[in-house]
């Protein structure tokens, strides 16, 4: 056989092998349901009723008592025999949350009613015991109970219930005298009940009321009159669930009256002859949801009139329950609760649910062929190729379908291993699987299964990643170097002998990227990253020592919307600028939740999500906030496969895990700004319960005694999906000085003084509260009588009145000593100004001797001078004795007065004297001392020798607020008429009429004065 002949058998064969692929029927897209158990602390796991009060707890009747939910922990109430204020009875079959008096709540025995602000249970008397199958209340406000003997009402200003029988209309009372197990209420206000006999409709308002039966010879009645569950949807149809002859869902059209049958939830296909409807609800957003004792929660497609059933999976944590269930209830904010029969709870959020899951099972009938997921791609016709540790499986979202390609012993080969690394759909729709020990191409317009090998240039190695370029060329990393195939020869290029690639082509490639610009990524193990310009034909390495990439171990690449390259490795997170040249380093001290990065992508909102070992991250495009998702949000696992992650072409995220394929769609995300509703759900002081009156939920004060300082506070933020999340942000003031912020729910405080506090506290998912309302409550700590204020104030009192008594008695001290004080300067300002006085009167006989010797020479030469000069002496001696009567003077006067005696003086000294008057006029009402200046003039002259040849020049000018008297210095040896004590009393009179002194200064070359003006 020639080797074409044996290729294209073998061909042939891989063909055939490739014919007998599993196709397997999926479950759906996953919902993230959570469950509450007698492990949570549920008093049991019979749950029948569920409802949500004003406040926003839940609370679930069980078998065994009743239990109040708000997220993470469970509070129940039972019945205590010979306490009144407790339950009736244990077995709880409805609860009833109204606007005004609280949550009701139906017995096996009877009705009562939990008083939220005693914290008891007030029960409503009756003739006899009937058990309360559904409550609910009308326009009016009455009450009215659904029971296992017909249609009661309340009587609540007497406590008690009563049989309604209509005034007593026999016809009412047959009707209604039947086992009614729910009522639903339409839009036009009419209540239709599901009894044991058919539908029951009643108007309250009208108290009109009518049937509806099965009719045998009608096939368009109902399928049988036993009616356990009742609902109406918002499109007109009443939905009820019938159990005789066999399970059937009824869909009666109201304004037709007709009815059609699903026989889905007793079909014999499914072992489900003896199947039982319990329960329907129509949500907040039209969907049909029905419940049965076997099918678990059915969802119908109200397109296609068909059911999907969500069940329980062994394998799947976040699944359903159980398969069993009893009871639905949708709460005002979208969450359905589900209770089952003895298993506990189940709920989710149909509307807040970004998160699915496909999830391997081990067997055929289940999804994938194994647990380890690897890699994801997508093909031209919308199919999603999904890798796994042993096969690879291609899911139609359309069908929800597995077409399963894996070796089995008794087969010939399908694939070169089971266990897959990488996947790639090139541009011809051909799938590359890349695996553990070899490359496959997978034909799908033929069929057939390449098989690579080193014919084609390509060993059998380990392929960790694969990506294709802008000009159609296929690259792979793998353990045995880096390899690109070249279409047209149909082989693979040994870039060992490139120019460019020769160092690296060789090495471990973990990791590989094409970027915008066609540039190639490549992760090089122990090397660091590798950039291809296939455009320019230039290759760069970004290594650790270059602080370019924080790590050798690169898992994946991914570039924003900036440009910016981000490369996740086992040590943290990189971003790189390819136009800079340089890079930031992301760490757990940045809020990674660990060091291992994968699975890199970004959204259209430039928002970068990323797996890691510790949960999905995503980290927001101002790169200043990671947000962590975990098991609690959804996610099956919190560890990620380290390699990458796959983006469709409508938007969907698939991220291979540990546990299957997460997907979501990152535009559904959006960051909830929005509160949970808050309430202190205990306070203790020494771990003893404080009952202080009041219905929790609205406290406002706190008071407590001066040794009840060391307290405890619990808060609950009811967020039910993810409670774990919620962030508790408080603070005592003025006890605390900031905000704090955590996420535990308890808070201690220890030695707080006594005094009056205000605790404010809220509770948010994102974000950092700012905006955030927040509740308050008064927290009051009584002091010891002598730590109290008042008795502080007698204290203060009394001190005060011993200072103000001492105080006085100094003061009279004091002034006993000020007034000597005053006399003192009165007497030393006294002598002054006789010292003073006794100057001018010793400098005028001076003067006056000195201007008769003048007056006489002149008389005898000039006598026109001379009475001129006599007339200055008058002036003179007349400003004297003015100034005598004062002790103080303007400025302009004596400067009027120096210029008169300076004329008189120059009649003597001639040019010998030069005295220049240079004084600012605003200074003219200012004050100084009488014949202050002349004195200083008259000093002047007696000190100094005055000639033409050596002229005596005084300057007065104004300086600041002084007036300066400066003179040259031409001292006369002996001044025989100088007693020295001239200046000195000046000094001393100034200093009685000013803070600022008089400065007397001489520099050998001027003598100068500066008075200071009053």
């Amino acid at each position: 056989m020639t080797p074409l002949l044996l290729s294209r058998v073998h061909k042939f064969l891989v063909t055939l092998a490739l014919m007998g692929t599993t196709v397997i029927t999926a479950q759906p897209p996953s919902y993230n349901f959570r469950h509450l158990t007698t492990s949570n602390g549920l008093s049991d796991g019979l749950v029948r009723a569920v409802s949500q009060d004003q406040y926003g707890f839940t609370w679930f009747g069980t078998s065994y008592g009743l239990n109040r939910f708000d997220g993470i922990s469970v509070k129940t109430f039972f019945s205590k025999p010979g306490d009144k204020a407790s339950l009736p009875n244990n077995y709880i079959q409805s609860l009833y949350a109204d606007k005004k008096r609280g949550l009701w709540v139906g017995t096996y025995t009877g009705l009562c009613r939990y008083d939220y602000s005693s914290n008891q249970f007030v029960t409503y008397s009756s003739t006899k015991n009937v058990q309360v199958l559904a409550i609910k209340a009308d326009k009016r406000g009455d009450i009215w109970l659904a029971t296992t003997d017909g249609l009661w009402i309340t009587d609540q200003k007497n406590n008690s219930i009563h049989k309604y029988t209509r005034g007593g209309d026999s016809a009412f009372i047959k009707l209604f005298n039947s086992i009614i197990y729910q009522v639903t209420e339409t839009p036009d206000g009419k209540w239709y009940f599901a009894t044991n006999s058919g539908i029951k409709m009643f108007n309250p308002g009208t108290l009109d009321y009518d049937e509806i039966r099965h009719d045998p010879s009608d096939s368009t009645s109902l399928s049988g009159d036993i009616i356990f569950t009742i609902a109406a949807d918002k499109r007109g149809y009443l939905w009820a669930g019938s159990a005789y002859p066999r399970a059937m869902l009824n869909r009666l059209d109201l304004k037709t009256k007709k009815v059609k049958a699903y026989s889905y939830f007793s079909s014999p296909l499914k072992n489900w002859t003896s199947n039982q409807i319990q329960s329907i609800l129509c949500d907040s957003k039209g969907r049909l949801w029905v419940a049965s004792a076997y099918s678990g929660l059915s969802l119908y497609n109200a397109k296609t009139e068909t059911f999907f059933d969500y069940k329980h999976d062994p394998l799947i944590p976040n699944s359903l329950l159980t398969d069993k269930v009893v009871s639905l209830y949708q709460d005002p904010i979208g969450i359905i609760w589900i209770g089952s029969p003895g298993y506990g709870l189940s709920y989710f959020n149909p509307d807040e649910n970004i998160f699915y899951n496909l999830h391997p099972a081990l067997d055929k009938e289940n999804s994938l062929p194994d647990i380890w997921s690897r890699a994801a791609a997508e093909d031209q016709q919308g199919n999603y190729w999904l890798a796994t540790g042993k096969g690879v499986a291609k899911y139609e979202p359309a069908t929800r379908k597995y077409t399963l390609f894996a070796n089995e012993d008794s087969r010939k080969p399908m694939i070169h291993m089971n266990s897959i690394r990488s996947v790639l759909v090139d541009d011809r729709n051909a799938v590359w699987i890349g695996t553990a020990a070899g490359l496959n191409r997978f034909d799908q317009a033929t069929g057939h299964m390449d098989f690579f090998t080193e014919k084609q240039g390509i060993p059998l190695a380990f392929f960790w990643m694969m990506t294709q370029d802008k000009r159609g060329n296929i690259w792979l990393g793998s353990t045995a170097g880096l390899y690109r195939y070249d279409r047209e020869r149909n082989r693979f290029d040994d870039l060992r002998n490139d120019s460019l690639f020769s160092p690296y082509a060789g090495r471990n490639v973990q990791a590989i990227f094409t970027d915008s610009r066609n540039r190639l990524w490549i992760g090089l193990l122990n090397t660091g990253v590798v950039m291809y310009d296939l455009e320019k034909k230039r290759i760069d390495l970004l290594t650790v020592k270059d602080s370019l990439v924080s790590d050798t171990r690169t898992s994946s690449f991914a570039e924003d919307k900036k440009g910016i390259l981000w490369i996740g490795s086992e040590e943290g997170l990189t971003a790189y600028n390819p136009e800079l040249h340089t890079a930031r380093f992301y760490s757990k001290g940045d809020g990674l939740p660990s060091g291992r990065t994968n699975n890199l992508l970004v959204d259209k909102q430039d928002r970068l999500w990323f797996g890691t070992s510790n949960g999905l991250c995503m980290m927001e495009a101002e790169r200043n906030h990671i947000r962590r998702f975990d098991t609690n949000d959804g996610l099956l696992t919190n560890q990620f496969n380290e390699q990458a992650a796959y983006a469709t072409s409508k938007g969907v995220f698939i991220y291979p895990s540990y546990e299957g394929f997460l997907l979501f769609d990152p535009v559904e995300y959006k960051e909830r700004k929005t509160a949970p509703p808050i309430y202190i759900t205990s306070f203790k002081v020494s771990d003893k319960e404080i009952t202080p009156g009041i219905n929790p939920e609205e406290l406002q004060h706190i008071r407590l005694r001066n040794n009840q300082n060391f307290f405890s506070i619990s808060l609950a933020g009811l967020h039910y999906m993810n409670p774990f999340e919620c962030t508790y942000v408080y603070k005592l003031e003025p006890f605390d000085k900031d905000w704090i912020y955590t996420q535990k729910r308890e808070i201690n405080y220890t030695n707080v003084p006594a005094g009056t506090y205000h605790f404010r506290y809220k509770a948010m998912i994102e974000g950092r509260g700012e905006d955030i309302p927040e509740k308050q409550v008064t927290i009051t700590i009584r002091q010891l009588f002598y730590k109290s204020w008042w008795f502080r104030l007698i204290v203060v009192l009394a001190v005060l009145a011993g200072i103000i008594v001492f105080y006085r008695y100094r003061l009279y001290q004091r002034e006993k000593i000020l007034l000597l004080e005053s006399k003192a300067q009165l007497l030393e300002k006294e002598k002054t100004l006789v010292m003073y006085e006794s100057l001018k009167q010793h400098l005028n006989p001076h003067f006056l001797f000195n201007s008769l010797t003048a007056l006489r020479s002149l008389i005898k030469t000039d006598t026109k001078t001379a009475a001129f000069f006599l007339d200055g002496m008058s002036k003179i001696y007349r400003y004297v004795l003015k100034s005598g009567e004062q002790e103080v003077i303007l400025l302009q006067e004596e400067l009027d007065f120096v210029k008169t005696f300076v004329e008189l003086q120059k009649i003597r000294f001639k040019e010998g004297l030069i005295v220049n008057i240079g004084i600012n006029e605003s200074l003219y009402n200012n004050y100084i001392v009488p014949v202050t200046l002349q004195n200083l003039v008259e000093n002047a002259i007696k000190h100094n020798t005055a000639g033409e040849d050596s002229p005596l020049v005084i300057d007065i000018f104004s300086e600041n607020d002084f007036v300066v008297v400066r003179n040259n210095l031409q001292r006369f040896r002996i001044v025989e008429t100088s007693n020295k004590q001239g200046l000195t009393s000046l000094q001393s009179l100034y200093r009685f009429y000013s803070d600022t002194p008089l400065v007397i200064q001489e520099d050998g070359k001027f003598f100068t004065v500066k008075i200071p003006l009053l």
